[in-house]
């Protein structure tokens, strides 16, 4: 409520960060920010917004930012009635920030739940950092981070750079760097081994930065761990996530990351369970997350289910993925589609071909090689399972 559009990534930060405080509560499943944030600005009624998110209360508020002040109004709302439940207004020095809104997720969680757990029964707090223009920073880079059109991860680093320079003790802003490295990684070095891809040792370093800095935030236990998946080091992937996991059990996020892992190191069934949660907390999921379940559903032989979800994540730029398309060739091909798989097969090699940053002299073998590395999985029986498809669809596997 400034009056500055410019400022909204503020105000979205502290949403989230009230989404986080409120999760870390078991008496409560907290809608994720996505869905949440998918609402937003429409003229709903709280009601069929309690509807649409199958949510039994719905917290709502404003925020406005003058200078180093911050006003935050918040009402708590029973959607089934419409009923107002509470209601307060907390005017605050942007130094005590995140002591309001512990303040704020403790008041809520007192109506919803009857009580509030203790501080000594709360499993992690974010360190809070030092010097809030750092935060802000963050904050900006955040909003950003999931933005791949021209430029917006490259403004998206250095806000995170400024941040970590600002506040060297902030490990949240090596977190936003760690996943702007690993996805320039992804994207722009396929078939150069990991351990001579630039961006993806700076990731890892980035995110052992976060967790020196701060191993009692959840996300940069995930972060760790996710990163560290994608260098298959499974030990110490399942190490950190499932410490995540343990320390914020209904942050979607986290969930569908160690969901992924769970059907990596050959537990795809225990995968699906926690993906399902995942969804159930972020009903309006960002379409990232099917790139996870289709694994998990191909892993367990669910063919058809696996490649509905495959078909609509490569519907409109096929090229784009050629890791998806090679995962759809294999369904298709499980599936006696052998004509559609063959089809998938080609458009695989030509999109990998085409963005090849590896050895030269490579070639179809060295592609599905590079595709079986990538898809990070331990267990041999998953391995098969995935050559076996991409050799019925004409691949060299």
């Amino acid at each position: 409520m400034s009056g500055d559009p410019e400022q909204a990534y503020f105000s979205d930060g502290i949403t989230e960060d009230i989404i986080t405080e409120l999760a870390r509560f078991t008496e409560l499943m907290v809608i994720a920010r996505t869905s949440s944030f998918a609402l937003r600005g429409r003229m709903l009624d709280l009601r069929e917004v309690g509807r649409t998110l199958s949510a039994g209360y719905v917290v709502e508020g404003s925020v406005r930012r003058a200078g180093n002040r911050v006003r935050i109004t918040v009402q708590l709302v029973e959607t089934a009635s419409g009923t107002h439940l509470w209601a307060d207004r907390y005017d605050r020095s942007l130094d005590d920030i995140f002591s309001t809104q512990e303040e704020i997720a403790q008041s809520i969680v007192a109506m919803v739940a009857q009580r509030v757990i203790d501080d000594n029964e709360l499993t992690s707090r974010r360190r809070r950092p030092e010097d809030m223009r750092a935060y802000d920073l963050f904050l900006q880079g955040n909003r950003l981070s999931d933005d791949f059109r021209p430029g917006a991860q490259a403004r998206a680093e250095a806000l995170f750079e400024r941040a970590a320079k600002t506040d060297p003790t902030f490990a949240r802003a090596h977190t936003g760097l760690a996943y702007i490295y690993l996805n320039r990684a992804s994207d722009g070095a396929i078939g150069i081994p990991r351990q001579e891809d630039e961006n993806r040792i700076k990731a890892l370093r980035s995110a052992e930065m976060a967790f020196a800095l701060d191993p009692s935030d959840p996300r940069v236990q995930s972060t760790l761990g996710y990163i560290c998946l994608t260098w298959r080091d499974f030990k110490r992937a399942e190490h950190h996530l499932g410490l995540a996991k343990s320390m914020n059990p209904n942050d979607a996020t986290i969930l569908i990351m160690w969901a992924w892992m769970q059907g990596a190191i050959g537990r795809a069934e225990e995968g699906l369970a926690g993906a399902e949660i995942a969804y159930r907390l972020n009903p309006l999921y960002p379409s990232w997350y099917n790139y996870y379940k289709s694994r998990l559903l191909f892993q367990t032989g669910r063919y058809s289910e696996a490649a509905v979800l495959l078909e609509q994540r490569t519907f409109a730029t096929p090229e784009r993925e050629p890791r998806d398309m090679a995962w759809r060739a294999a369904a298709y091909a499980h599936l006696n589609r052998i004509e559609d798989a063959e089809k998938c097969g080609r458009v695989f090699l030509d999109a990998v071909s085409r963005r090849w940053c590896g050895d030269a002299a490579a070639g179809p073998v060295d592609y599905v090689n590079w595709l079986v590395d990538v898809s990070y999985l331990r267990e041999e029986k998953d391995v098969d399972r995935l050559r076996q498809g991409l050799r019925l669809a004409g691949l060299p596997a």
